[in-house]
Order: C-alpha cells, then structure tokens, then sequence
C-alpha cells in the first residue's frame, strides 16, 4: 500500500496502515476493495509456428561426412582454445545432421 499524500510505502499496524515518512493513517476495513492489488496490464503473448527450421550456417560442399559418406556439410567456427591456438571447425552433414569437428 502507498500514501496517497507522499507516495512512501505504508505498513501495516493493527486496523490501520501507517505512512513512515508522513504519519498518514487509513482504516484498513474502509478501503476499497481490489484497493492495493498489483494488477500486470501486459500485452498477451504471441505464438510462433517454426513449419520449418533453415540452417544460417555456411555450407562447406568439400567436407565429406565420416557416417554418411555425404559430400556437404554446414560449419561454424569457434574459438574454444587459447588466443595463439587456431579455432575449432564443426560440422554438421547435410543429409544426416551428424555433428563432428576439426581441429
């Protein structure tokens, strides 16, 4: 609950709320009801159907994948060593979605 006349927050003292900051007093059993709820007024939500998901990553059509025998296969490339060290290749094969990576 918050004062009407200095916008602090009231607590709770027997059949009042008291305001810490201005002594302001309200009678708890004449407030309205519903009176001192948080109510979120939010925007509903939207669904999103995904029919189809599409792979943003480059296409390496050089790179053979070791289960399938495919010849193309998406890559990212990630640093997961040290600055110095060159940064990993992963794969994913076109056909069969098998994941593997170079070093």
């Amino acid at each position: 609950m918050f004062c009407d006349k200095c916008s602090s927050l009231m607590s709770s003292s027997g059949d009042y709320y008291v305001c810490s900051s201005c002594g302001n007093r309200k009678n708890k059993s004449k407030m309205e009801a519903g009176s001192g709820r948080i109510v979120n007024r939010g925007v509903a939500k939207q669904v999103v159907i995904i029919d189809e998901e599409k792979n943003a990553e480059p296409l390496d059509s050089d790179a053979v994948c070791p289960k399938c025998r495919h010849v193309g296969a998406y890559f990212l490339l990630k640093q997961t060593r040290s600055a110095d060290e060159p940064e990993t290749k992963f794969y994913t094969c076109e056909s069969c979605s098998h994941r593997w990576r170079e070093y």
